[in-house]
């Protein structure tokens, strides 16, 4: 499981960390992450990475307001399959999550202890492990790996793959996003002989069928 961490206080980021390592231990959960208190880095991430499952978000970020928020619908125009999970100790803000769109799963407390903390961040993680496990039972994944950066999104939302004019840099278009990954049209049509999900009208065009 991939999960990515917005959190600008040190103190929250260790806290959070070291939770999330117990919990891989204890449950035999393998669980990888990547933690940042800068937002254009964390963006970054969210524009170079779809496989990221989970999203522990701040709301309050360097003094900014609900940046918390703009971050999350950054993520869902990129992933619209990922688990959104904002900490932070502005419970009074829980409400907005449907005015911002973000389908949030949950909104934990930063200021409950450790105990309890523990215990909401292990449902979450617990959630996050059975819709992987259910989604891959129903769902058929365009996977796709390039020189080690990876893609994964369900063939039903894709329409068609198109070139950009950048090398080795390709635009996938779905129903609800647009995501730029790295590949070739050539290399993902070699590895499209067998299942033939992929159909090209034009060398610059890739049209799912």
């Amino acid at each position: 499981m991939k999960v990515l961490i917005l959190e600008d206080v040190i103190e929250h980021q260790v806290r959070l960390e070291r939770i999330l390592d117990e919990i891989s231990k204890e449950s035999n959960i393998p669980i990888s992450y990547k933690t940042t208190g800068k937002v254009r880095e964390f963006e970054e991430y969210i524009e170079n990475d779809e496989v990221n499952q989970l999203y522990f978000l701040d709301i309050d970020i360097h003094g900014i307001e609900k940046k918390g928020f703009e971050v999350a619908q950054l993520i869902r125009h990129y992933n619209p399959y990922a688990i959104i999970v904002f900490i932070t100790s502005r419970s009074e803000f829980a409400t907005l999550t449907y005015k911002y769109q973000v389908s949030a799963l949950d909104f934990v407390d930063k200021d409950i202890n450790d105990e309890m903390f523990k215990k909401r961040i292990e449902q979450n993680i617990f959630y996050t492990k059975s819709m992987l496990l259910e989604n891959e039972d129903v769902v058929d994944y365009f996977d796709y790996n390039y020189k080690g950066n990876d893609l994964k999104i369900p063939y039903h939302d894709i329409l068609y793959i198109e070139t950009t004019g950048v090398s080795h840099k390709l635009r996938i278009i779905g129903k609800n996003f647009a995501k730029e990954f790295y590949g070739t049209m050539t290399d993902i049509q070699e590895k499209d002989k067998h299942t033939q999900r992929f159909y090209s009208p034009h060398k610059s065009f890739l049209v799912n069928i």
